[in-house]
């Protein structure tokens, strides 16, 4: 029979059990405790069931565990359920010291106490481990979260740039719709352009003259007629240049900038598309330039760094053609001579902008019909770019090609 000590565990047990019957949905009561969940009063056996289930059946003593505290079942029956180290060692110490005569001796009470210290510290170190184990579970969680609203921007982007696409396919059916149609009346003119030519070489020689014909055309009529066609025709001509030129995807107009595609057989992290980008004709590079030189060499003094970026950049310039204008922070920082650096601008931001800000907004006011490409290994400045429009490089392409 277990020891007296347990029966509020025993009996709160049995009250979970009882719960679990009346839960939506119910919940099964153990086997060898649903015969007693009907007992007015519990038996010696009631309470050996009761206890063995609960000894031997995890799931079961897992439930009691979760809703038990120990103001309900007592501080031997909270150290039965949840079972930290060493709680074997505590429950024999407390049901022998039950069960003996009642002795105040001092090595009893030492023995008790040291019992009592092992359980508590147990039931501690699981306590920390199980705060430990819930940081974990927020961090990671607090990462779900920053990875959905990434992917949400970057499938809001891939929305806009199918929309892109499906107006750029749209213009241009249109466009070769209207080729094609020109096209056909341009052979039904030039056919009727030859039948008329056949019909005055047909008059030329045999000399007729207008009563000949009937009086009905005259050389002079034909003739009109033919100029009347030429005109026609060269005015039909130019019209298919024009819509022969706005029948590919580069000319017809959009609504926004999109980014350059990327070649294939390229990256977009590699030096042979940092390349590519800046040798497209009328390209301009936004650069975020505190970040590129502290990339480059951090323990430098700021006056050098800029230095050494606006010099490679000029000398950049002058080999791929692009221009440059670099952004840095600081209003309160004297503008550095730029002379003989053709092909590189520099700005400062004033006190209250930040250089991401100012290069974001660089890109959202360009002429979106000229190619911008944006240097920065700054994620809020490669999103905020990237939406604009723009195409963008890292800033460790730009060190190696400097």
């Amino acid at each position: 029979m277990p020891s007296e000590l347990f029966d509020p565990m025993l009996r709160f047990a049995l009250d979970v059990a009882k719960r679990g019957r009346r839960a939506k949905p119910p919940i099964p009561a153990p086997a060898k405790v649903a015969p007693i969940l009907k007992f007015k009063k519990i038996s010696t056996k009631a309470k050996e069931a009761i206890y063995e289930t609960v000894d031997t059946d995890e799931e079961f003593r897992a439930r009691v565990a979760e809703a038990a505290t120990e103001a309900k079942v007592g501080r031997i029956g909270m150290m039965f359920l949840e079972r930290p180290d060493g709680w074997r060692d505590f429950v024999d110490t407390m049901v022998d010291a039950a069960e003996e005569p009642v002795v105040e001796s001092s090595s009893q009470i030492a023995r008790l106490e040291d019992a009592v210290r092992v359980a508590e510290g147990s039931r501690g170190a699981a306590r920390s481990d199980l705060a430990e184990a819930d940081e974990r579970l927020r961090a990671r969680d607090e990462e779900i979260e920053r990875l959905r609203g990434e992917v949400k921007i970057a499938a809001d982007e891939l929305a806009k740039v199918r929309k892109v696409n499906d107006e750029l396919s749209a213009q241009r059916q249109r466009a070769v719709g209207e080729l094609k149609h020109t096209e056909e009346v341009m052979v039904r003119h030039v056919t009727e352009r030859k039948r008329l030519e056949a019909l005055v070489a047909t008059m030329t020689a045999a000399q007729l003259s207008t009563n000949q014909v009937g009086g009905a055309v005259t050389n002079a009529e034909v003739r009109s007629a033919l100029d009347d066609m030429e005109t026609t025709l060269g005015e039909l001509g130019q019209q298919m240049e024009s819509l022969r030129g706005s029948a590919t995807p580069e000319a017809v107009p959009v609504e926004r900038r999109v980014p350059l595609p990327v070649p294939h057989g390229l990256f977009d992290d590699s030096l042979d598309y940092a390349e590519y980008l800046l040798g497209i004709p009328g390209m301009t590079v936004l650069v975020d330039g505190y970040n590129v030189t502290k990339e480059a060499d951090p323990n430098k003094d700021l006056d050098l760094q800029r230095e050494w970026l606006l010099n490679g950049l000029a000398a950049l310039a002058a080999r791929c053609g692009a221009r440059f204008e670099v952004v840095f922070d600081g209003a309160d920082v004297a503008v550095p001579n730029t002379a003989g650096r053709n092909g590189v601008r520099c700005r400062f931001t004033t006190a209250d902008v930040e250089a991401d800000d100012e290069i974001i907004a660089m890109v959202a006011a360009m002429d979106r019909t000229k190619p911008v490409t944006v240097v920065s290994t700054d994620k809020r400045v490669r999103a905020g770019a990237a939406s604009g429009g723009a195409n963008v490089l890292y800033s460790r392409q730009l060190i190696d090609l400097v």
